[in-house]
């Protein structure tokens, strides 16, 4: 998958991971998988994604703090950031968006939901 565009799975249901990595590399996208906010944090730094796709309930640090730390930092500040998350009152969305995200996407998602925003933040 030459220059394939890298997407950054940060969260922590396993069975998750699984689906999003098997729909988005069907779809010609390199996933990088983090388990934590923690091991997030530090694979955008180390692998610099073109996408990270983020929970927001997760042991450790949650979500939202993942992106505003991302937002700080010169090396991943430009990153998009969607959400996925099964968080998804009106104040949740605006706090997400306020953390420095460009989408929010509810759980459970549909795969044809997924490639969709992830291709619309991607300029695809």
């Amino acid at each position: 998958m030459k220059n394939a565009k890298r997407i950054l799975i940060v969260d922590d249901e396993k069975m998750l991971h699984t689906m999003l990595k098997t729909v988005l590399e069907v779809h010609g996208f390199e996933v990088i998988d983090a388990m934590s906010g923690e091991e997030g944090l530090l694979k955008a730094f180390s692998e610099k994604p073109d996408l990270i796709i983020l929970d927001e309930l997760m042991p450790g640090i949650k979500g939202r703090d993942v992106c505003k730390k991302l937002k700080t930092i010169n090396e991943t500040k430009n990153i998009p950031v969607i959400f996925l998350t099964s968080k998804d009152s009106s104040d949740d969305l605006e706090a997400e968006i306020s953390a420095g995200a460009v989408a929010h996407i509810g759980k459970p998602v549909y795969a044809a939901t997924l490639i969709r925003h992830v291709r619309k933040v991607l300029g695809q």
